[in-house]
């Protein structure tokens, strides 16, 4: 459920959460997603990658570019208050 706080998760994720039936193979699936999403919840470099992302993007998006958020056009940016 932690999970789905802060990412839409998968179709059989939902299911789980729903308390809906699922067959052995979707329940060693989802227990190995939960395995995975547990990781990555307490993991430092999986939250700044997670949170960089959306502010990349908002970055990009001004800048009206694309690509990584240190481009060439960010760079010199950078440089320039230096």
């Amino acid at each position: 459920m932690q999970w789905h706080k802060g990412f839409k998760g998968t179709l059989l994720s939902h299911k789980f959460v729903k308390g809906e039936d699922l067959n052995e193979f979707e329940r060693k699936t989802v227990n190995d997603c939960i395995t995975q999403y547990r990781q990555r919840l307490v993991d430092i470099s999986w939250f700044m990658r997670t949170l960089s992302e959306p502010i990349a993007r908002m970055a990009n998006k001004e800048d009206k570019c694309t690509g990584r958020f240190y481009s060439p056009s960010s760079m010199v940016l950078t440089l320039r208050a230096s």
